[in-house]
């Protein structure tokens, strides 16, 4: 079977295609794979079985990094080598091969350890009849769904004074110092 940079790339559209993995998931490895490989001269044709990983990162990292924050980058590391090493083992047997799930730790883990991440929240509009209100389900933390009911011609000013307010319900709040 074919180890080349093209052949990598490719794998994670056909991976996708015949819903083996989500198709999100598997164009994150595919960008990863062309953006890391794509510094590499003739990339194509470079045999993935005996590629230096770590040199190739190196590389890319240095003539890219001007190009992706130090967060897109450390995405990008991390991805390569996921899909090089599952894209190997897929090579050694087709037949058993399945893309692992993913490795990152559970939302409560990430929490715990402080991570953030940006999470995109597209909230689903739910007309409340005759009142002139929106419901807003909003994912508030793992496993927890809040529903907002707001004007549907919310102002920029009410949403500040409503995040001010809202700033105030959190158990942690620590009202900012006055000065006498």
């Amino acid at each position: 079977m074919e180890t080349t940079g093209r052949a990598l790339v490719d794998h994670w559209k056909w991976a996708a295609d015949k819903g083996l993995m989500n198709k999100s998931t598997a164009a994150g490895l595919r960008a990863a794979c062309s953006q890391v490989l794509g510094v590499q001269e003739n990339w194509e044709s470079v045999d993935v079985k005996t590629l230096d990983i770590e040199e190739a990162l190196t590389r890319f990292q240095h003539l890219r990094k001007k190009d992706f924050k130090p967060s897109v980058l450390k995405t990008y590391r991390q991805r390569f080598q996921s899909a090089v090493e599952s894209f190997l083992r897929y090579q050694m047997d087709p037949a058993v091969w399945k893309p692992r799930a993913s490795e990152r730790p559970a939302n409560k883990e990430r929490a715990a350890r402080g991570d953030r991440e940006a999470v995109e929240i597209r909230p689903v509009r739910q007309e409340m009849p005759q009142t002139g209100m929106v419901e807003y389900p909003f994912p508030l933390r793992a496993g927890q769904i809040v529903r907002l009911a707001l004007p549907r011609d919310l102002k920029s000013s009410e949403v500040d004074r409503l995040h001010a307010f809202m700033r105030t319900l959190a158990v942690d709040f620590e009202a900012a110092e006055t000065k006498a």
